[in-house]
């Protein structure tokens, strides 16, 4: 267990678990702090914890930080967006979102390995102008 800026973070074999609270919230809002930035510390940190590199793309990481923690407002740059999606993430994603709206208080990130939807995360990647131009200073 570890903790940065007071968000509580735990680190194991191919997983991060990052506690939503109001502490995320509030250091997602403060001016200069982002999803890009606690990924960046995460992934360097949890080098350090375990020895090696975490599998997953600092905008992955990000996109799924901002998705869990803003789900009504991540959900609405999806729908947004759903026009130039690809039609194979459109349902997949839809489910995601539903299923993110009851179970957001941990956030689990995980390597493909462990996490079975990574690919969702990934897939999302280049469209990461949209989705933190949607949620502002946040991402």
């Amino acid at each position: 267990m570890n903790t940065f800026e007071d968000i509580t973070i735990k680190y194991s074999s191919k997983l991060v678990q990052i506690t939503c609270d109001e502490t995320l919230k509030d250091y997602l809002d403060e001016k200069g702090n982002g999803a890009l930035k606690l990924s960046g510390y995460i992934l360097e940190e949890y080098k350090k914890c375990q020895g090696k590199p975490l599998k997953i793309s600092k905008d992955s990481l990000a996109i799924e930080i901002l998705a869990h923690t803003y789900i009504d407002s991540f959900s609405q740059a999806i729908s947004a967006a759903d026009k130039v999606l690809p039609a194979a993430l459109r349902g997949p994603l839809e489910k995601l979102m539903d299923n993110l709206r009851s179970h957001t208080g941990i956030i689990d990130c995980g390597e493909t390995a462990v996490d079975n939807n990574r690919w969702i995360w990934d897939m999302l990647t280049p469209y990461k102008g949209l989705i933190y131009g949607a949620l502002g200073d946040r991402a």
